[in-house]
């Protein structure tokens, strides 16, 4: 096959310029898509929005809330199905008492007694501390003996 030497000239110029392979764009992943599919859920399950709700508490076991600020509530009672959704933050329980304290349960209001104790007399408060000897009233298993026989 013959070679027109004009055309392999304009070829070398091209391919000097030209370095790789021709370029794909990358995939975007969007975040959006785990929201999608919990809207999918809830509308599956007929959710309604509940308006209602200006800000949200979650009062975990060691002394911290999770406290959402701008919270959106969704809500299915037929299925006992609420679903928050926003940012929380997690904050110390000291942090949020004037806000909070329309909202404290029994339980949280024996921690905020400790809290006040501790502060009273001088200490750190720490909310780790208080259930240190919890395990030791658990009795141990005993092969072949029933969970409510051991006292």
């Amino acid at each position: 096959m013959p070679v027109d030497p004009e055309k392999l000239a304009k070829l070398q110029q091209g391919a000097a310029k030209k370095v790789g392979g021709q370029r794909v764009k990358a995939k975007k992943v969007k975040s959006e898509q785990d929201d999608t599919k919990l809207m999918e859920a809830l509308g599956k399950l007929k959710a309604t929005k509940v308006n209602a709700v200006e800000e949200a508490n979650f009062f975990k076991e060691d002394g911290k809330v999770l406290h959402f600020k701008r919270v959106g509530v969704q809500s299915a009672a037929q299925h006992n199905v609420c679903a928050f959704t926003g940012y929380p933050q997690e904050k110390d329980v000291t942090q949020l008492i004037p806000q909070i304290l329309p909202q404290l349960g029994a339980e949280n209001l024996e921690i905020l007694r400790q809290l006040a104790e501790q502060i009273q007399a001088g200490k750190t408060p720490s909310m780790g501390g208080e259930n240190a000897g919890a395990d030791e009233d658990i009795p141990d298993l005993i092969e072949g003996q029933k969970f409510d026989e051991v006292e």
